[in-house]
């Protein structure tokens, strides 16, 4: 017997973003009432008004709300990474969760929430190992950040149920790594970077709404890894090729002309991490795309009928 869903009133704060649109239509499906934050003056309804660098928010858009939803953040791997735009990606999430938790004290009804996190938290020395949600956190740049991040999420801790959504790298042909990857392999240009050992955490855009989701309706605690499965880069460049009737015809693309290239950043796409999924699996959670398979032939099939 299906489990009823309790109906709940949900503020997303970053959600006319990639992710943040998705969970919006998930969460509809549900019965959910949802209201989403944006920075534009004067929106229409779900949107309402807030900046958090000036500490403003439309006081209609707190009233009743249940679960917090926080996807903010500046884009990882939008820019190079200069001492300015590493500060815009600290401060991108840090400051409006701080703003969140100074405003939820004027939200009695408030019940749960949920943080947008990152599997780059563990960092990068063992790439072998199976990270769990239980292991250390890495010390390079993107761990910090992302240990500040949770710590600032567990403000709302023991007043509210915590959790953290340590998400992979999400697939869509919408946004976000594959329709770069894939636009080099369509102009013949496509091929493994560095190694092309190092793995890559992925989950589809579909399901990791729908962790959300789950993470709403079942009233979850703590972090979770949000990734359906590991690959490595030659591995999905490869399966892509394949999947775009496309050959890949050029060598590696070195690690040092991506260090020239990127700089510090280079890391995101030259260092790799292996996660396991079990935690939110035993909650009951099913992903609808488990192999790299399905998940492509979900995103591109659909398109072709």
């Amino acid at each position: 017997m299906k489990k009823e869903v309790v109906k709940r009133v949900v503020l997303i704060a970053g959600g006319s973003g990639l992710i943040g649109l998705e969970v919006q239509k998930e969460l509809n499906k549900c019965g959910h009432e949802v209201r989403v934050l944006t920075r534009k003056k004067d929106p229409k309804a779900p949107y309402f008004h807030w900046d958090p660098k000036k500490k403003e928010i439309d006081r209609e858009a707190i009233r009743g709300v249940h679960v917090i939803i926080n996807l903010a953040g500046a884009g990882i791997a939008d820019q190079r990474w200069s001492d300015k735009r590493k500060e815009q990606i600290f401060n991108s999430r840090i400051k409006p969760t701080q703003f969140l938790h100074d405003i939820s004290q004027n939200i009695p009804s408030l019940i749960q929430y949920i943080s947008a996190s990152g599997i780059t938290c563990y960092g990068y020395e063992d790439p072998i190992r199976l990270y769990k949600e239980s292991d250390e956190f890495g010390t390079d740049f993107l761990s910090t950040v992302v240990r500040r991040w949770e710590e600032v999420a567990d403000l709302f801790s023991p007043q509210q149920k915590v959790a953290k959504i340590r998400t992979g790298v999400v697939l869509s042909e919408k946004g976000g790594a594959l329709p770069k990857i894939s636009g080099t392999i369509k102009n013949y240009v496509g091929a493994p970077l560095g190694s092309g050992e190092q793995q890559m955490p992925w989950i589809t855009l579909k399901d990791i709404a729908r962790i959300y989701v789950h993470t709403v309706n079942e009233q979850l605690n703590g972090a979770y890894n949000a990734n359906s499965s590991n690959i490595s880069n030659a591995k999905l460049t490869k399966v892509l090729a394949k999947k775009l009737s496309k050959p890949l015809y050029l060598p590696k693309v070195p690690s040092f002309a991506l260090n020239l290239a990127l700089g510090e950043m280079a890391s995101v796409v030259l260092e790799g991490v292996r996660v396991d999924n079990s935690k939110i699996l035993q909650t009951g959670f099913e992903f609808k795309h488990k192999t790299i398979d399905e998940a492509l032939s979900f995103i591109y099939d659909k398109n072709e009928k």
